[in-house]
């Protein structure tokens, strides 16, 4: 099941260029440039998945690059920038808004992505998943890898402060917030 996840979100991504601009694989061969941060273990995977979805699109070639991912931000603006940005690259959540805003990327094609429905794509996720990169109802963008998040907790300064590292550690964001106000030492404006 994780495999076919996968595979359908790595095809997606590639296949969404192609649908969201008219352009059908008949029309000759394609090449479309994909841009991804460094990681060894998805390198293996995606080159599979490459190779399997061109041995099915003998007119589309995708020429996967590489980039170091404190880098592939920057890259990624100054191409687009010169017009000459990839076909499909992939961001961090955070540094994803700035392109749907902006209007540099097309929306997901959802029938592309082997959806029937804009409703059935959003039922194959958890619920506000795509939230991130939706903007006037259009989808802009599918999860490609799951970070975790690790908040460590110094138990000793949670109790120093009142606080009971086994009870009171952050369960939300605003929960983050307040917590942090507990914990900071200021002096004067520092």
């Amino acid at each position: 099941m994780k495999k076919l996840l996968f595979l359908t979100l790595v095809l997606s991504l590639l296949l969404t260029p192609l649908f969201a601009t008219g352009v059908k694989e008949e029309t000759g061969p394609i090449t479309l440039k994909f841009w991804t941060h460094e990681d060894p273990n998805r390198t293996r995977l995606e080159d599979r998945y490459i190779s399997e979805f061109e041995a099915t699109h003998p007119n589309i070639k995708i020429e996967r690059t590489t980039q170091a991912s404190t880098k592939i931000i920057e890259l990624v603006q100054t191409a687009f920038a010169a017009n000459s940005g990839p076909d499909i690259f992939n961001l961090s959540i955070e540094d994803e808004y700035q392109y749907i805003a902006n209007q540099r990327v097309a929306p997901i094609d959802v029938t592309a992505a082997g959806y029937a429905s804009k409703d059935e794509l959003l039922n194959h996720y958890a619920k506000g998943m795509l939230d991130p990169v939706t903007m006037d109802g259009k989808i802009y963008g599918l999860p490609l890898e799951l970070t975790n998040w690790s908040i460590f907790i110094n138990k000793k300064i949670f109790k120093e402060v009142g606080l009971d590292p086994e009870k009171d550690y952050p369960k939300t964001w605003e929960d983050m917030a307040d917590i942090s106000e507990k914990l900071i030492i200021r002096d004067g404006d520092i």
